[in-house]
């Protein structure tokens, strides 16, 4: 073996160990971080639902979603449902998951507690005179 050949040889050795050296004290905060507290997984609580008048085609009606907002659909048919407006409370945000069809479906987020939800689904009965409104909450 030559000389330049004993060189190139020592140079690669010395760079992947620097390489490797150098990934795994980068790794070691990431190790590290993985005890950390996450985000909890919402335990749900069973639905409730409540029947109120349909407002009409054409009209509409807003629905309050317990402490976390209201929400304000629209009759387009006998049989599909729009959601024109979600607001939440205080503290709380929204997100309007379907926004028009036979059933329609609202998020409500706790800001700073993700796992605190309150979700909202609407539908009309089979001769679009009741919304059935179902609401369950999230721990």
């Amino acid at each position: 073996m030559t000389v330049w050949n004993a060189q190139r040889a020592t140079k690669t050795v010395l760079s992947t160990a620097l390489l490797l050296g150098g990934m795994a004290f980068a790794a070691a905060p990431v190790g590290a971080s993985t005890g950390a507290a996450r985000a909890a997984t919402p335990v749900c609580g069973p639905k409730t639902v409540s029947h109120q008048p349909a407002p009409g085609v054409g009209k509409q009606a807003t629905y309050t979603v317990d402490v976390a907002g209201t929400v304000t659909l629209l009759e387009q048919s006998t049989t599909t449902l729009k959601v024109t407006k979600a607001v939440a409370n205080a503290g709380w945000k929204d997100t309007i998951i379907t926004r028009a069809g036979t059933r329609v479906h609202v998020g409500f987020q706790q800001v700073g507690a993700p796992e605190e939800q309150e979700r909202f689904w609407a539908r009309l009965n089979t001769a679009g005179t009741v919304v059935n409104i179902i609401l369950q909450s999230c721990t």
